[in-house]
């Protein structure tokens, strides 16, 4: 687990850079946190870094968005925070989303955990300030060590968490 301070909206942005030069087909990665935590803004940023030109929406109503990378990779996007557990997940087409040529990110994994395989990558994003977060990332040893790299050139503070600080339930499979 690497833990990151990501200082202000900006910092977040650039460590959504740091992970979209890290991401490759096929990747899953979850993004977990409160509500206002900043999810939809780094997943936003990353597909942004990755190419994807036009309007980025949240997923928040339709659930899933769908876009192109600058390489032609496909580029999903996941909110399950208004999935319901049960017939809503059976019914979803979890297939369309998780191909070999895609990088999935999943908002609100909990509502698909039984569904979902287990992800490649796992971001936690807590509050830390009204402008600030900590992020713990949950990967390969390698990915980890690439990201911590990346993000300390980047100006990002990267080290232990915070003695106290909450934890987030892992989910079934996660790393």
């Amino acid at each position: 687990m690497v833990a990151l301070t990501l200082a202000s909206p900006a910092q977040t942005r650039r460590f959504a850079h740091v992970l979209a030069s890290l991401l490759r087909p096929p990747a899953l990665m979850t993004i977990e946190g409160d509500l206002g935590t900043g999810k939809t803004t780094l997943v936003r940023a990353i597909m942004r870094a990755r190419g994807v030109r036009g309007a980025v929406t949240s997923p928040s109503f339709t659930l899933a968005q769908s876009y192109r990378g600058r390489q032609g990779e496909a580029l999903h996007h996941l909110d399950l925070y208004r999935l319901s557990r049960g017939a809503d997940v059976d019914l979803f087409a979890w297939d369309d989303y998780l191909g070999a040529d895609a990088v999935t990110f999943v908002e609100w994994p909990a509502a698909g955990r039984e569904a979902l395989p287990a992800a490649d990558v796992r971001l936690e994003l807590l509050h830390r300030t009204p402008r600030s977060r900590r992020a713990r990332l949950h990967a390969s040893a390698a990915f980890e060590e690439a990201a911590a790299e990346a993000a300390a050139a980047q100006g990002i503070q990267v080290g232990e968490p915070f003695a106290g600080e909450p934890a987030l339930a892992a989910p079934r499979g996660a790393p």
